[in-house]
């Protein structure tokens, strides 16, 4: 059950740390060192008297609780927080305070040691409305202040007015001395009553300035902090505080641990490894894999046990059941995924309309510097958290086909800030037999690379994501992993080989090309590689040719020296040992024949794909096949 009501000592209580801050801050204290950054608050407010309506559960005894354990998936988290509660043989309420108000209300969960649970209640605040009469009073003060200097500032303007009058009097009595002067009709004595009736006047509008501007000096400082009251009044009545309610009685008088858990939205994790080679011992190396958490929840993790899940969080609610075969109550089971389903919803759009405000809510008014950009730092935290969002949740979707889901527990309890700052956590470490390969695939790249083989024999797999490679301690720079089950080989990229040569060029004098209805293609390839080095060097060689399952595309008269057979992808390698400074060729050559149209029809294939959305051409890339190649080879004459 959830209600929603105003909550009138929280508003008295913003507007008294308001005070204290505004009057503490030129004497090196702050708002935020009343407490210990990142505890549980137990706040004692006394209301005023205007306050004369009490709270939705104001009578509930306020839990001291802490966030004690996290799992976090790819769109959200599960938050766990412990308490310590005296449970009596009565009834007696006791409230989880000062959560964000976008707790999912159906993943509110409640576990207590010892007792029975009789009721447990979610409660939504607003934190202020206007008809309150802290509001009112507030609102009332700063337009009495907003007055005072508006009046003072028209009374500026009127001095000003003033001297500007003065001046032109000046101006004119200047002129009149002058044309008196000619004339010869000069009076001494008027002129110097003029002279004297516009110096005293100019003294006396600077002297009234002075003062005004006095005045707006004293009165400046007040109306900052009761601009800055209003506005933290305003803000409040956008902005919602959750409080959980939970009643509890026992057969007796006795201690008890009472475990709350919820959902929020704002948060997402990225995995990602490291991968450290020793030039001393090149038959093993380090992996260790990290998960990078991101969250704007609004609440610090202190301390916490995280794990990390690559499970949909919205399918553990579901009842399993065969569409033909029932099982259960389908009614209730649809009414209740509908319902976690919809309040998450709801909590999402909560956190999108109110992650801000309440983070700068939360934050410490003695970090002034740092709520001056506050906005600007936030609002690149969640883009960041965003675009990481986006792409874990499709990788996590793409292994939830695969029916594979994997979880992963932080090696140690870690603080995770609330205010979208990344944060790594390492989740597991292992060493890995590994054999170092030199691979030259000169068709894709004339760089030959260094790489790791490898077999993953821990007990969980390797999810995707970036690798950052380190050699001797020396960063070598990044690759990328795919998801690695358990028992599974995988190859990773380590360095580029520099010592050796490759290129691959079309033979012209032995290709040739003959369009006609069918359309008849030579092609012969030279593949190069030399070992720049002064040492022999190892080195695996891959080529391929084209492998037709089009009935219309025959591949035939298929030459490769030095023989070897290609396997049924068409691909060619070769195991090679070359000495110091020694350079070895291959030859590739085949023989095509193809329907003239295939190239019309691919080429305008292509076009559409240039013209759809850039999301459609990874996909067009992985239908790659031998009619591109076809066309690529074309386009070589």
């Amino acid at each position: 059950m959830v209600r929603r009501h105003f909550r009138r000592q929280d508003v008295a209580a913003l507007l008294h740390l308001v005070s204290v801050s505004t009057a503490l801050a030129g004497c090196g204290h702050t708002l935020g060192q009343a407490v210990p950054p990142r505890q549980p608050v137990v706040q004692e407010v006394v209301t005023p008297a205007v306050l004369d309506i009490a709270d939705s559960g104001s009578d509930a005894r306020t839990l001291e609780s802490k966030v004690t354990r996290v799992t976090v998936y790819s769109d959200r988290a599960r938050i766990t927080r412990k308490a310590r509660a005296e449970l009596s043989t009565e009834p007696t309420v006791f409230a989880f305070r000062q959560l964000p108000g976008w707790v999912d209300d159906g993943s509110v969960r409640v576990f207590v040691s010892d007792g029975t649970i009789v009721d447990v209640r979610v409660d939504r605040d607003f934190l202020a409305k206007a008809t309150d009469a802290v509001w009112q009073k507030t609102e009332a003060d700063h337009k009495a202040l907003s007055r005072k200097i508006g009046a003072l500032t028209d009374e500026l303007a009127v001095l000003e007015a003033q001297k500007q009058q003065i001046e032109s009097m000046k101006a004119f009595s200047n002129e009149k001395i002058s044309q008196d002067t000619i004339i010869g009709n000069v009076n001494v004595e008027s002129y110097a009553q003029v002279l004297k009736f516009i110096t005293d006047s100019l003294r006396e509008t600077a002297r009234a300035r002075r003062e005004v501007k006095a005045k707006l000096d004293d009165i400046n400082p007040e109306y900052e902090a009761s601009r800055r009251r209003f506005e933290a009044m305003k803000s409040l009545m956008k902005l919602e505080e959750t409080t959980v309610l939970v009643t509890l009685q026992s057969s007796k008088a006795t201690p008890a641990d009472i475990e709350l858990t919820y959902m929020l939205p704002g948060v997402t994790w990225e995995p990602m490894h490291e991968l450290r080679v020793s030039s001393s011992n090149t038959k093993a190396v380090d992996v260790v894999s990290f998960a990078e958490v991101t969250q704007t929840t609004g609440e610090d993790w202190d301390n916490a046990e995280l794990s990390f899940s690559t499970q949909s969080s919205t399918q553990s609610v579901r009842i399993p059941e065969l569409e033909a075969l029932t099982l259960g109550d389908t009614h209730t089971a649809t009414e209740i995924l509908t319902t976690k389903m919809s309040s998450f919803s709801r909590a999402q759009k909560a956190f999108e309309g109110q992650g801000q405000l309440w983070n700068e809510y939360r934050q410490s008014a003695s970090a002034q510097r740092a709520r001056e950009n506050f906005e600007q730092v936030y609002q690149s935290n969640v883009e960041y958290l965003q675009v990481v969002q986006s792409k874990t949740v499709k990788i996590f979707e793409s292994l939830q086909k695969r029916g594979t889901t994997a979880h992963f527990k932080a090696d140690a309890a870690s603080s995770v800030r609330g205010d979208g700052h990344p944060v790594r956590v390492e989740i597991g470490r292992s060493t890995l037999a590994s054999t170092q390969k030199i691979v030259a695939a000169p068709e894709q790249s004339l760089n030959a690379a260094h790489t790791l083989a490898l077999v993953n024999s821990t007990d969980q797999p390797f999810l995707p994501g970036r690798v950052a490679v380190y050699r001797d301690g020396s960063f070598l720079g990044m690759t990328s992993m795919d998801f690695i089950a358990k028992g599974e080989g995988f190859s990773l990229f380590l360095a580029v080989a520099d010592h050796i040569k490759l290129s691959r060029e079309l033979d012209r004098r032995q290709s040739s090309l003959v369009r006609r209805k069918r359309n008849l293609m030579k092609v012969a390839f030279i593949v190069t590689v030399e070992n720049l080095s002064t040492t022999p060097t190892a080195l695996t060689l891959a080529d391929r040719i084209p492998v037709s399952e089009n009935r219309e595309i025959k591949v035939e008269r298929v030459t490769i020296t030095p023989s070897v057979e290609p396997d049924s992808r068409g691909l060619l390698s070769w195991d090679l040992h070359l000495k110091a400074k020694e350079k070895r060729q291959f030859r590739i050559a085949y023989q095509v024949e193809y329907p003239a149209e295939l190239i019309i029809e691919t080429s305008r294939r292509r076009q559409m794909e240039r013209a759809a959305p850039a999301a459609a051409s990874p996909a067009a890339r992985e239908d790659y096949g031998i009619e591109d190649q076809i066309m690529d080879l074309e386009e070589a004459f």
